[in-house]
């Protein structure tokens, strides 16, 4: 497994190797960016296991049984102690919820007619986002960026359209809203993302966004992945600029 080099990569420090299966890099996606658990994970997976985890029920109960040991033992929260994830934390790689998790995408993939046919009904990052907000348990509040860092994995890989508008999380969403929407910067981020959890105003703000960072000439130069950037952009210029603790 050979890490890929790309300069384009800086939102949630995105990894990619080389000869990855669609089911691993869907693990991938899970472990966001704890790289080293994800890493730790794969290495007890079988090659089988690796390439059809959420196809066959044998090989997920196998995988399953893995996963527990190492929750149990807390061999995960020992390897993220020195590098623990931003957008990931320790606690949400939990064995309950990895099961859950697990359990729904091996749903769907069953009712699609396969992984790989179920992630190419999706087409887009904002679709495949939407999809899978459901499967992260106790993870679907705006703040919390799993299912979409899921999804642009899977466009960095090259099996979804990457986002047409910034799908706005965390610091990102509070510079938006502060410099988009006249939103008083006093403002905290709890407080805001309560008051854009509705899905048509989160919407409506992240397609302002998108029109805004089509016009910045600082962002034009990540092409297709400026979108991306863009949500970055806002959260360690703006964000940090104005509320820096």
């Amino acid at each position: 497994m050979e890490q890929r080099k790309d300069d384009t990569l800086t939102c949630c420090d995105v990894r990619l190797y080389d000869d990855l299966p669609l089911a691993t890099i869907m693990l991938q996606g899970w472990f966001s960016d704890q790289h080293d658990c994800f890493q730790a994970f794969l290495r007890e997976l079988t090659t089988d296991e690796r390439s059809n985890l959420f196809d066959e029920q044998a090989f997920l109960d196998s995988a399953k049984a893995k996963y527990k040991r190492m929750w149990d033992d807390d061999t995960f929260r020992r390897i993220a102690v020195d590098d623990r994830g931003v957008h990931k934390l320790t606690d949400q790689l939990k064995y309950s919820w990895f099961n859950y998790w697990a359990a729904c995408l091996s749903k769907a993939a069953s009712y699609a007619g396969g992984l790989e046919m179920l992630i190419n009904n999706l087409h887009t990052v904002e679709s495949a986002h939407d999809g899978f907000k459901p499967w992260f348990y106790r993870t679907t509040k705006v703040r919390n960026l799993n299912s979409a860092d899921a999804a642009r994995l899977l466009a960095r890989y090259g099996y979804l359209e990457p986002e047409e508008r910034p799908l706005l999380a965390r610091g990102a969403l509070r510079g938006a809203a502060i410099l988009l929407n006249d939103e008083p910067r006093w403002k905290k981020i709890n407080r805001l993302e309560d008051e854009y959890q509705d899905p048509v105003r989160r919407i409506t703000i992240e397609e302002k966004a998108a029109r805004y960072i089509d016009d910045c000439p600082e962002l034009a130069r990540f092409g297709r992945w400026r979108m991306e950037e863009g949500e970055n952009w806002f959260c360690n210029v703006v964000h940090k600029e104005w509320y820096p603790g």
